[in-house]
């Protein structure tokens, strides 16, 4: 029991002798685009080879604890993700997208699932003017998606 009691003291004292260091190093991409052109809602218009969706596909770019974020609606689910922008360049990538889990019908879940993979594909962006978002995918090559400012 004595030693029990000593092990703990001695775990006491060598957690608060641990000092933890927080750096604070924001990001210069985070920083820039705290004014972007890309914040804000965007609604799904459609792909570059005329395939234009039937449902209501939303887009929203967020600043969100020092990371820009996106989130929206598919033609099923809602989706989020972080997008890694580069301003200067115009790019981005979405390496990864999360949903939720509702059952849609089978031709609107292959939407989705394109949709998803179009996002994941993203490598640049630009605008066709200030309401019009292009956001050109690395495959299939030469395929863009559209996107007007809400």
């Amino acid at each position: 029991m004595k030693k029990l009691v000593i092990l703990l003291i001695a775990s006491s004292v060598y957690m608060v002798s641990c000092k933890s260091e927080v750096v604070d190093a924001p990001s210069a991409s985070f920083d820039a685009l705290r004014t972007s052109s890309l914040l804000g809602q965007w609604k799904f218009k459609g792909y570059s080879d005329g395939k234009t969706p039937k449902y209501d596909v939303s887009l929203e770019f967020k600043n969100e604890e020092s990371q820009l974020t996106i989130n929206g609606r598919s033609s099923v689910n809602f989706y989020s993700a972080v997008a890694e922008i580069d301003e200067a360049n115009k790019t981005i990538k979405i390496p990864g997208v999360g949903s939720t889990k509702i059952a849609g019908t089978p031709e609107a879940n292959v939407f989705e699932m394109n949709y998803y993979e179009g996002l994941r594909n993203a490598e640049k962006y630009d605008f066709t003017d200030k309401n019009i978002l292009v956001i050109y995918l690395s495959k299939p090559a030469k395929e863009a998606m559209y996107f007007e400012k809400k």
